[in-house]
């Protein structure tokens, strides 16, 4: 392996929700570049176990941990136990959650209730429970998983996008917080990644979501994972408290579908 893809080599990096999905596409490149990696997964144990050999098999350090890190003391448990590992945390990457599609009217406070404690108490949990390492070791990098839907506001998705827009804010102050402590914290907001929780959507309507991106196609766990490895370098140090979006160009502009139609008509 070449010395550049060693970036991260002596880092340790926890992923929530690493164990699928995009969380998985970003403990592969983290991987890559060195790091020594806690996948957090709450209940799918197969999974965990499916991506934990995965990663292995490339020769990764890896160690999986179950916790459902939305209640407090279940994220201080697994931080705790990284700790116990490898003596230190220097890379939080927030990445769990769950997507929902409900309308207003049928939002009911159980559901409400679980979309909040996936998608914005554990970033809320784990980022207090990595909090006085980083800040006693005077470095640390926090990236946190927005979505386009946390401040483009999408029909049907009232739980989730509160919940995004929550992460946002939280990114922000935590970023303004931190900063005396050396402690970057940025988020990522990817557009429509193709993976296992994406899968029904892309089925119902990807033909007409295409047209809404300019880059003409829906993105891979590996392309947010190569933008959180930058977040997570040296290189990154002088950015805190930005959203980054992941997203193909999708709702920069209106009508990205006029360009793919007048490149087709001049060629």
């Amino acid at each position: 392996m070449r010395r550049q893809e060693q970036i991260l080599a002596g880092k340790v990096a926890v992923i929530t929700g690493g164990t699928r999905g995009i969380g998985l596409g970003i403990a592969r490149v983290l991987g890559q570049a060195g790091a020594q990696i806690a996948l957090v997964y709450r209940s799918d144990q197969m999974a965990a176990e499916k991506a934990e050999s995965e990663l292995r098999a490339l020769g990764y350090q890896i160690v999986s941990l179950r916790g459902d890190v939305g209640v407090k003391e279940e994220a201080e448990r697994v931080i705790r136990l990284v700790l116990e590992r490898w003596r230190r945390v220097d890379i939080l990457v927030n990445n769990c959650g769950i997507l929902d599609f409900t309308f207003l009217e049928d939002l009911t406070e159980e559901r409400f209730d679980q979309v909040i404690r996936a998608n914005l108490k554990s970033v809320i949990f784990c980022t207090q429970a990595v909090m006085p390492f980083m800040k006693k070791a005077g470095f640390g990098r926090i990236i946190n998983a927005s979505s386009i839907s946390g401040h483009f506001a999408d029909v049907g998705q009232i739980a989730y996008g509160v919940s995004k827009a929550g992460v946002e804010m939280l990114t922000k102050i935590a970023s303004a917080e931190l900063a005396p402590y050396g402690i970057t914290v940025n988020a990522y907001a990817p557009g429509i990644v193709e993976t296992d929780m994406t899968r029904a959507m892309i089925e119902e309507r990807g033909h007409l979501q295409r047209k809404q991106i300019p880059l003409a196609r829906f993105g891979t766990p590996d392309e947010v994972g190569s933008l959180v490895l930058f977040l997570s370098s040296e290189g990154a140090g002088y950015i805190t408290g930005e959203i980054i979006g992941v997203d193909g160009g999708m709702l920069k502009v209106q009508n990205a579908w006029r360009a793919r139609t007048l490149e087709a008509d001049q060629t």
